[in-house]
């Protein structure tokens, strides 16, 4: 009787429901049990029995839980209306913290990008040294693709705003991109200028130039898609009426970028102070 007391403290006012909820379930099993019965009497296929059985199971339990439910229906709805408050309110307070662990679950599924690769999310350019359920850990580079010695910590939160780039997403080879500014008033030769930066770029990677093409070939055939062949190629960007950007499109170890460029940069205009000045246009 004390047992009984105490349980009846637990679920004041609900004895009722709950005496209603141990009849349906017992009528549902019941009811069951004769359906199967019923079938094992008869001279139906195995298969059809199965499937008679499996049909009415299942047709006998959704009208019992429906009934269930709708005994318990205020106690639920008031349960779902705190439930649901509480939610909002949980939500309202922790939503970038929310937006950090949805960042994470993108990054542990998609995986744009893994520790030690190079990669530009929004502003920040760096190398990926720690990843955590909340922030991933920047190794910062800068405009010359050095490393600061500074670290920026970005919440995965902005992995679902902000575009990402990663560099360092062809493996072993990267296609580097290098940029040499170029005075419009030098703008008469150049043929010259545009042989002396394939020369140079021809120099500097030559070690690797085949490989580097036979790697690339190969992560497209992998991935089906389409990438640059690797090749060099040496083209102008006059967008700048203040200057010409001389491009050079070349594929080298992702870790040599900075030294290739610099190694183009000064064999280029060696290139040319050797063979004499650049010739100016004619004013007239």
């Amino acid at each position: 009787m004390i047992d009984l007391q105490r349980i009846a403290a637990l679920i004041p006012g609900q004895w009722e429901r709950v005496i209603a909820t141990v009849l349906l379930l017992a009528a549902g099993f019941v009811v069951s049990q004769l359906w199967a019965r019923y079938l094992g009497r008869g001279d139906v296929p195995a298969e059809r029995r199965r499937l008679q059985l499996v049909w009415a199971r299942n047709i006998i339990w959704s009208v019992v839980l429906f009934a269930i439910a709708s005994v318990w229906a205020s106690t639920i709805a008031g349960f779902a209306l705190s439930l649901a408050a509480v939610a909002g309110a949980m939500l309202i307070v922790s939503k970038e913290l929310l937006l950090c662990v949805l960042g994470y679950l993108y990054l542990t599924f998609v995986r744009p990008f893994k520790i030690g690769d190079v990669i530009e999310i929004g502003p920040v350019h760096g190398r990926v040294i720690d990843i955590d359920m909340l922030a991933t850990t920047l190794a910062e580079h800068g405009d010359t693709g050095l490393p600061t010695g500074k670290t920026a910590a970005l919440p995965n939160a902005l992995l679902l705003t902000l575009p990402l780039k990663n560099t360092s997403s062809t493996g072993d080879f990267v296609l580097h991109f290098l940029r040499i500014p170029v005075p419009v008033a030098l703008a008469g030769d150049l043929a010259r200028i545009e042989a002396a930066a394939t020369e140079a770029a021809v120099a500097a990677t030559k070690e690797w130039q085949a490989q580097a093409e036979a790697h690339l070939r190969q992560i497209a055939d992998e991935s089906f898609i389409e990438l640059p062949s690797g090749r060099i190629r040496v083209f102008w960007d006059f967008a700048d009426p203040e200057r010409l950007l001389l491009c050079v499109r070349l594929a080298c170890p992702e870790k040599m970028r900075l030294q290739v460029g610099q190694d183009i940069f000064k064999a280029t205009w060696q290139a040319l102070a050797a063979h004499g000045p650049v010739q100016r246009p004619d004013p007239s």
